[in-house]
C-alpha cells in the first residue's frame, strides 16, 4: 500500500490536470460572422513526386483531395527545374509533373513566380546555379521575368491564381534596412499586367510579405508586436502603387526568424492571437482577401504541441477573415521537428499515411470552410479555445494538463493539447 500511495503522489506531481472545469458558451442567436476560409498547400522539394512509392503516393493524393482545396507550386525550385535556361528555350517537363499531380489529387492550382533564370540575374545562359535560387531578377530583367509568367500561363490555361515572388528574396537593401519595395512592386506590376494579357479572369497577388515581430515584447526589435514600422512602409506602398491585385499574400510564423529569445511551450501558445491581429490590421488597409502564404506555428518534439498550436494560429486567422492558407510542406520530410506535415514520406514504401495534424486541417476545411456561418464562443480559460459553426464546435486544449470542458450541456474531456471535433 506504501508503495501504491508513493507512486500515486509521484504521478500526480509530474501530471498536472487543470482543477477546474472550464465552461466554454456559444451565443447562438445569430452568428458573428461567416466563414472565408480555404485550405491549401504548397508542394516544396520533396512531395508527390513520381519517383516516390506508388502505393503511398496514391494514398497520399487522395487525403490532399479530401483535406484540401488549393495546392501551389514555385516555377522553379522547390521541386520544380529551370524552366527558361536560356533566351526562349522552354523547359516544361518538372513543372508539368507538378501540375499533373495537383490535376490528380483534385486540387485548385496555384503558382507562385519564383525563381528567375540564371540569365536574368546575371547568371550564365543554358546553366543553373541553385546556390542563386534567392536572387531576384536583375531589373533590366523584369520584363523577361514577366514574358516568362505570361507563357506560365499560356501553358496552363486552368491555373487560375498567381502569387508574384516569395518573400521578396532578392530586393533587400542593405542602406536601407529594408526591402526595396519599389523594385518589387515594379516586377509586380510588369508580372500582373502580362498575366491579364493572356486572360483577365486570372486573379494575382503579392507582395509575400513576411510579417515581423514575435510580439512577446522580450527586448529587440524582432519581439516587437507585428506589424512593425517596416512593414507597413512596404505594405502602404505597394497597396498605394501596384497596377492591380486580386488578393494580398502574406507570410508569417509564430516566432520571428530573427527572435533568439527561449520561449517555454506554454508562452509559445500563448502567442497564436497574434495572427487573427495581423488579419484585422491589414483589413483597416484594404478589402482584398488576405492569404497566408505560409504560416508556422511553433514546432516541438510533440506532434500533439504542434498540431494543438497550428489549430490556434488558424483557429484565430479564420475569426479574423482570413481567406485562404497554404500549408508549407504537406509532405513530412522526415525533420527532426513537426512542422505541420499532413502525411508521411511517400518515397517510403509505409509512406502517404495521414499524420495527426492531417485530422485538424482536415476538419478546418470540411466543417469551418467559405460559406460557414460562425458563432461567438466565450471561455472560462485562456488554455482552451473554440470555434463554432451551425453543426459543430472545434476545441482546443492549449495546455499541457488534460481539462474538462462543458458545452450547451456536454461535458467532454480533452487530453495534454488535444484538438477535438464535437
Amino acid at each position: 500500500m506504501r508503495i501504491f500511495i508513493f507512486f500515486l503522489f509521484c504521478l500526480l506531481t509530474v501530471m498536472p490536470v487543470l482543477a477546474e472545469t472550464v465552461q466554454i458558451s456559444v451565443q447562438r442567436d445569430k452568428p458573428e460572422s461567416i466563414s472565408n476560409f480555404e485550405a491549401g498547400v504548397t508542394h516544396t522539394q520533396y512531395s508527390l513526386d513520381s519517383w516516390g512509392d506508388q502505393a503511398a503516393i496514391e494514398r497520399a493524393k487522395a487525403l490532399l483531395k479530401a483535406g484540401a482545396r488549393f495546392q501551389n507550386q514555385h516555377i522553379m525550385g522547390w521541386g520544380a527545374g529551370n524552366p527558361e535556361p536560356s533566351p526562349g528555350v522552354y523547359d516544361w517537363s518538372r513543372l508539368d509533373e507538378r501540375l499533373k499531380i495537383i490535376r490528380e489529387s483534385g486540387g485548385t492550382p496555384v503558382i507562385t513566380l519564383c525563381g528567375a533564370p540564371d540569365w536574368m540575374k546575371g547568371g550564365q545562359s543554358g546553366q543553373t546555379d541553385w546556390t542563386k535560387l534567392e536572387t531576384a531578377p536583375l531589373p533590366e530583367h523584369y520584363q523577361d521575368f514577366a514574358n516568362l509568367a505570361a507563357q506560365v500561363a499560356r501553358r496552363y490555361p486552368n491555373v487560375r491564381h498567381f502569387q508574384v515572388w516569395n518573400e521578396m528574396k532578392g530586393f533587400w537593401d542593405a542602406k536601407a534596412n529594408n526591402w526595396n519595395y519599389q523594385n518589387y512592386t515594379r516586377l509586380y506590376n510588369l508580372c500582373y499586367d502580362a498575366l491579364k494579357a493572356v486572360n483577365p479572369q486570372i486573379k494575382v497577388g503579392g507582395p509575400y510579405l513576411v510579417i515581423e515581430g514575435t510580439g512577446s515584447q522580450k527586448g529587440d526589435w524582432s519581439a516587437e508586436k507585428p506589424i512593425r514600422a517596416r512593414q507597413w512602409e512596404i505594405l502602404d506602398y505597394w497597396l498605394k502603387n501596384k497596377r492591380g491585385a486580386d488578393f494580398i499574400t502574406l507570410d508569417r510564423g509564430i516566432k520571428d526568424f530573427h527572435d533568439k529569445h527561449n520561449y517555454s511551450p506554454a508562452e509559445l501558445m500563448a502567442l497564436t492571437p497574434f495572427f487573427g491581429d495581423i488579419i484585422r490590421q491589414i483589413r483597416t488597409k484594404t478589402d482584398l482577401p488576405i492569404w497566408w502564404a505560409e504560416f508556422y506555428g511553433a514546432s516541438g518534439a510533440s506532434r500533439e504541441y504542434a498540431a494543438a498550436n497550428y489549430a490556434s494560429c488558424l483557429l484565430h486567422s479564420i475569426k479574423a477573415g482570413l481567406n485562404v492558407a497554404l500549408l508549407w510542406e504537406p509532405q513530412d520530410a522526415g525533420k527532426a521537428a513537426f512542422s505541420g506535415g499532413l502525411f508521411s514520406d511517400t518515397r517510403k514504401t509505409e509512406g502517404g499515411q495521414a499524420l495527426l495534424f492531417y485530422d485538424v486541417y482536415k476538419a478546418l476545411h470540411e466543417c469551418f470552410s467559405k460559406g460557414t456561418p460562425l458563432f461567438k464562443t466565450q471561455s472560462t480559460s485562456p488554455m482552451v479555445e473554440a470555434l463554432a459553426s451551425d453543426k459543430h464546435v472545434l476545441l482546443i486544449n492549449k495546455s499541457e494538463a488534460p481539462v474538462t470542458v462543458e458545452i450547451e450541456g456536454r461535458s467532454s474531456t480533452l487530453k495534454a493539447y488535444e484538438v477535438k471535433l464535437l
